[in-house]
This record gives C-alpha cells, structure tokens and sequence, in this order.
C-alpha cells in the first residue's frame, strides 16, 4: 500500500498552455481522494500525470516516499480505470481481466486464481465467459475495476468511470466501488464532475477550478467552511444564494444590508460581528453575502419576498423567491408539507449561524475559517516579528524568502488545518489567548488573539480537546508550511532555494568613456559612464527591476504595453529553468551564462517563462550591484 505527496506540481503544454498550477497535496495511504470540477479545471490531467501518462513540467511526485517523475507508467503499482471502459471486444471477461497478467508472463494458475478472486469481490463470476458487447453497461464498468484489481496495485486511479451509466445504475455503482474501497484497503484516487459522486464517495474532496486547488478537505468541512466563493457555489444542491450587500453597524450590532432594501437588515451573531471587526472590513466596501437555501425558512417575520415558482420534488419543496429590488431569485429548501403557493407573499427568515460573507474582489471568505490565516508581520533578521513575539527562523527557511519581503508588508500566511498543539524541531511556537470558539460537524474552530497583534490567528481543534474562553496556550507553526504573503497574497516564499544571484565580471573603461562589464564567461554590458574603476569586481544582479524583453508573438496576446525591444548593450540572454507565478507577480528561476547558480528574478505575472524558453532582459544600472574584488 502506498501514500501520495505531489509537490508544486505544474503542467504547461506547448504555447505556455496551463493545465495544472502549483498543485500540493499529501495523499494518506488507505484514503479515498477524488478530485472534483468543472470540465478543463485540471483534474484528469493531474491524474494522468500521477499514472505517468502525462510528463510533468514541474515539480515533484512522490508514491511510498519515491521521486517517481521518471519512472514509467507500468513501473509506478498503480492500476488505472477509465471512463470508456477500454475492453477489448474478441476476449471474454476472463480474458480481459487476465490479459495484464499475462503480459507479465504470470502463471496461468495464477491467473486463474487472482481472476476469480476479482470476480467474487464485484460479483461477476457468471460473466467470466462472455464478450463485453453481452454485457450491460454496469457489468463492463465493474469488468475494468476487475482488470485493475487483479493487479494488486498500491494505487487505484478512476477517471470519471461512471459517466457513460444512466443515473439509476450510477447510484448503484457508487456504493459499490464505495465498499470496492473498502475490502482492498488501498490507495483510491478518483475524478468526477459530477459533486454528489464527490460527497459521498469520498474522505478527501479536492475541488479544482483552473488549473487551481480552490480547497481540499473532507465533505462535511467544505459544505460547511468554504474558503471561496467558488467553492461555496460548486457544491450544494440548490447552489448557495449570493446577495450583494452593505455592511451596517448600529449600537455595537454588525448587520448586512441587502442590496437595493432600504430597510431589512440581517444582524450578525456576536462571534460573526467580532470577526468583521477584527478582520478591519471596511463598511465603505460592497461585499457579497451567501447563504444556503437549507438555511432559509418562511416565517411569520423577517425579509419580505414574493414567491415566482415552486417545485415539488418528492421529498422536498424548493421555493424561488424574490426580493425588491433585488435582480436574483433567493432559493428556499422547505419541507414537502409547506403550503406555499406562487404568487404568494412571504417573510424569509435566516439561520445566523450559517450564513457566508465573501469579498467582492478576490472572493475569498471573510467569516469562519480563513484558506489561510493573514497576520501582520515583519522580518529582522533571522526572526519573524509577530505582535510582541519573536519566530526565530533557521537557514533552509530564510533561504527561500524573497528579497522584497525586508522593504515591504508582510503578512504570517498559515491554513488553519496546518496549526500544531505539540511542540517538535520542525515547528515554532506561539502564545495565544482564545477568544472564542464555534463548534462544526467534526472539529471546533478556535479564534484566538496574539499579544500586539491586530488579527485573530483561526485554527481548528478536534473534539477531544477542551479550551475556554479566555484560556492562554500555546501552539505551533510547522516552517514548513508557514508562508509570507504580500497583500495581494503573493508569496513572499519561494518554494525554489533562492541563490545569490551574482559571478564574477571584469570592469573597464572604453576609449569613448563608456563601461564596459564583461561577465566572466558571459555576455558584456555597455553603460555610459558609471564611474567605477577598472578591475575584477562581483556582479550582483538584484532580484527586481529587470525588465523583460518579450518577442512580438507573445506581446501580442498581452493587452498592457509590454517592452519590445532591448536596449542594445544593456541586456542579457536567460533561458528558462522554471518559474512561480501568482497573482500579480511571477518568480521565475533563469540560467544565465557566467552565473554559477540559476537567477531568481521577480517580474509581472503577465510572462511566463513556458512561452518564452528563451528571452532577453533590460539591465538598467539600478538593476545590478558591483563590489569590487
């Protein structure tokens, strides 16, 4: 059995085309992971990848602690069930699911034997001697799981394997590839579109949208604490409501106003109006407000609605409400019995505890838990400064810190899953006081203040665990998963060993006056007069302000004014070795002749390295430092 750790893992196809973006993820041996989006979000690429039919541009994979990037597919244990089922027509079952065996030159004893101890699991025994065109499409997909199965892999991948099913056999088949899972005691790792296969098939849900992990975490936490907009609208049935609305405070209370509505306000639960506050929202801002049709009921007071349409579902009524002035329908979930008729007028009262607050902009969830945890920070040295405390940071750590994160703001970027409560070497500790905490399905969330800090820091607590209002104690931070964020939430962090960026150069003075540095074993460089003696020098190539030079067919497709042409004398020749891109920014990680190592230069996330294997840079004097030697 076996346990996955993909790491900054980046798929990028011919033309800078972004399948996959810095994808991390720690798969538990035993688990059942699936991956869960919208068609093109990256998934099926991601587990083709990790089957080793896609290369990987970037990054690292890991099965049973290995580097695997290199190894063939056939040599990864890893047995692979896909959505068309691939059997071969002129072989029986028996055949079909033997066929890998053989090709391994396995006994047919063997055969034999694993063959029909595949076929007792899914129950297909009486199918061992017929073709795959006399079996319904339940028995061929339960033959692919066979094939796979007689493999005894570490690792199962399904690709979407039960959409070519009607949606009644669909049903039948999640439950049974569920106890599949179940008897093998192995590795499952599954893709879908489709949410309700994700809900309840798996302990682990990804959900993907553009190439992105959005968030990853068990079914009942992604229900219940989002991170993003997108997520909260993906997953539910009917999607979450979504209102834009003005914050409001009146005498303490914090409430949100609902767009176009002079007069109905929904007051906030205290915990909630202290977050907001504490969070520094401005109540300027428009912002959007969510809130699940489950958690709305028709009462006797409240939001005034009219009712446009009623559906009858069997077990459940879903009422389509509008509200004045209001230009989307706000969905209700009501029971069967609810007499509600269209045309009707109604009040909409809101369950306070589970309503969802997101920003406008980024869309990110600014009530209950965070996708990460954004505390006000600043860098001395070897030591993160926290409010009134002091993280001291080790080499490996600061070795991955941009250069810009000492001149800038700077915020602690920590998930709230990833906050300790045992103190080891790998991790940092910080006193906190609990301010109060919401209880949630499995865990608790504690949002606790730090001495001089502005922010709560959020993490979540199991169960088990008991902590009070008011009770100091201490947690801790793993460096390895402890980030720098700008306030943008570009990292500050690369994930690459930032070198020193600097070789040697020879400095002289041409006979027109002009410098000239000459890079050893490089490129040379022209400047009007620096002023610099002659002599062997240290060139030190800073890690922003260079510009880059980009051809005509990539500067087409970028709308902004982009720099064409390279100053002649003043630019070097860089090829790719690999890049970061984030929101605003792109580290990107360049081999220069001269240089030793490769170069960490941080540029505008309107390039990528992917388009360009091979580009120029404008070096103007501000860019570079020389000491001389």
């Amino acid at each position: 059995m076996a346990g996955l750790k993909l790491r900054h893992i980046y798929k990028v196809y011919n033309g800078g085309v972004r399948a996959v973006n810095d994808f991390n993820l720690d798969i538990k041996d035993k688990s059942f992971v699936v991956l869960v989006g919208p068609s093109g979000c990256g998934k099926s690429t991601t587990l083709r990848m990790v089957a080793g039919l896609e290369n990987i541009t970037s990054g690292q994979l890991y099965i049973d602690n290995t580097l695997v990037n290199d190894v063939e597919s056939k040599n990864r244990d890893i047995a692979m069930v896909f959505q068309s089922y691939a059997l071969y027509p002129h072989m029986t079952v028996y055949q079909n699911m033997g066929f890998s065996l053989k090709l391994r030159h396995e006994k047919p004893a063997v055969i034999e034997e694993k063959v029909k101890k595949a076929a007792e699991v899914l129950e297909i025994s009486d199918l061992l001697d017929r073709k795959p065109k006399e079996l319904s499409g339940g028995q061929r997909q339960r033959v692919a799981l066979g094939r796979a199965i007689v493999r005894e892999p570490n690792v199962f991948l399904l690709d979407e394997p039960l959409s070519n099913l009607d949606a009644k056999l669909r049903v039948q088949m999640r439950t049974e590839i569920t106890k599949l899972h179940e008897k093998l005691q192995t590795t499952f790792i599954y893709v879908t579109h489709d949410q309700t296969e994700a809900m309840t098939m798996g302990d682990t849900i990804v959900v993907m949208n553009k190439g992105f992990i959005q968030q990853a975490d068990a079914p009942v936490t992604l229900f219940e604490d989002p991170t993003n907009l997108f997520v909260a609208t993906f997953l539910g049935s009917p999607q979450m409501n979504i209102v834009e609305v003005d914050l409001v405070e009146e005498k303490g209370k914090v409430g949100v106003k609902l767009e176009g509505v002079n007069s109905n306000i929904v007051w906030l639960k205290d915990n909630t109006a202290k977050q907001i506050k504490n969070g520094g929202l401005s109540f300027e801002k428009k912002y959007l407000f969510g809130i699940r049709p489950d958690h709305i009921k028709i009462a006797k007071e409240g939001i005034p609605a009219h009712v446009e349409a009623v559906e009858q579902l069997g077990d459940e009524t879903i009422i389509y409400t509008t509200i004045e002035n209001h230009k989307q329908h706000v969905v209700v979930k009501a029971p069967l019995t609810i007499n509600i008729n269209v045309h009707d007028d109604v009040f909409l009262d809101f369950l306070k505890e589970r309503v969802y607050l997101f920003d406008k902009d980024s869309e990110h969830s600014l009530i209950g838990m965070p996708s990460y945890n954004k505390i006000p920070c600043h860098l001395e040295g070897n030591e993160l400064v926290v409010g009134k405390q002091r993280i001291g940071l080790d080499e490996e750590y600061t070795s991955h810190i941009l250069a810009r994160a000492y001149t800038s703001n700077i915020f602690l970027a920590v998930k709230p899953e990833h906050v300790e409560f045992a103190k080891n070497e790998a991790n940092r500790e910080l006193k906190a006081k609990v301010e109060f905490i919401e209880e949630r399905t499995n865990y608790n969330i504690v949002y606790a203040s730090l001495d001089g800090a502005s922010q709560f820091l959020t993490f979540r607590m199991s169960k088990e665990r008991k902590y009070k209002d008011g009770e100091a104690i201490s947690v801790y931070l793993p460096l390895d998963r402890t980030y720098l964020f700008d306030e943008n939430d570009d990292s500050f962090f690369s994930r690459e060993e930032i070198h020193e960026n600097k070789c040697r150069a020879t400095v002289s003075t041409a006979k027109d006056g002009k410098t000239v540095i000459k890079i050893n074993g490089g490129q040379t460089l022209v400047y009007p007069n620096m002023g610099v003696e002659d002599g062997e020098y240290e060139f030190i190539l800073k890690q922003e302000g260079a510009q880059v030079v980009f051809d005509k067919k990539t500067a087409k497709g970028i709308k902004e004014d982009v720099n064409r042409h390279a100053v002649p004398k003043q630019f070097l020749t860089v090829s790719c070795y690999d890049e970061e891109p984030q929101h605003k920014i792109n580290t990107i990680f360049v081999k220069i002749k001269g240089f030793d190592e490769y170069v960490t230069l941080v540029v505008n996330n309107n390039f990528s390295v992917y388009k360009m294997p091979v580009f120029k840079i404008n070096l103007t004097p501000d860019c570079f430092e020389l000491k001389k030697i």
